[in-house]
């Protein structure tokens, strides 16, 4: 009777970095080794769009098979190793780092402006500003309507 056959990893691809995946999803007897690429696939997808990956995107570039992916996903937010945010609150976020990041160059570069780009950077402002009212109006009406 033989004992376990050794298992050796090749970590030698030369890919550019490597996913570390926390020990308690590796270790979490509820979860398939599915779940657990599922969960590493994840890992990646944020790496490439931070703070917030899109789902049906990484399905369809990796090929992944639809039904057994997002099985994994509830999964994963259901044990709280993933968290889901619908697109609502992926524009409330997002609209408000966007005037954030405009009012601050704006801030830094208004003393070089002239007169005329001046008029033309407010009415950016006030444009971005407005996307981030709608997307903060979207938001409240959603925990509104939740409760």
């Amino acid at each position: 009777m033989s004992g376990p056959e050794p298992v050796r990893l090749r970590t030698d691809s030369g890919s550019p970095y490597t996913i570390t995946v926390p020990h308690d999803v590796v270790t979490d007897r509820r979860l398939s080794a599915m779940d657990v690429g599922v969960y590493m696939r994840c890992r990646w997808l944020m790496d490439l769009c931070f703070p917030y990956g899109d789902l049906a995107w990484l399905i369809t570039e990796l090929g992944m098979p639809d039904a057994e992916t997002r099985d994994s996903v509830r999964r994963l937010v259901e044990l709280g190793h993933l968290e889901m945010f619908g697109a609502d609150e992926v524009e409330f976020h997002e609209a408000r780092a966007v005037s954030q990041h405009v009012r601050d160059a704006i801030d830094a570069t208004v003393d070089d402006l002239t007169p005329a780009e001046r008029v033309a950077v407010a009415r950016f402002a006030d444009l971005v500003d407005l996307r981030r009212d709608r997307a903060v109006a979207a938001q409240r009406s959603k925990h509104l309507s939740d409760e």
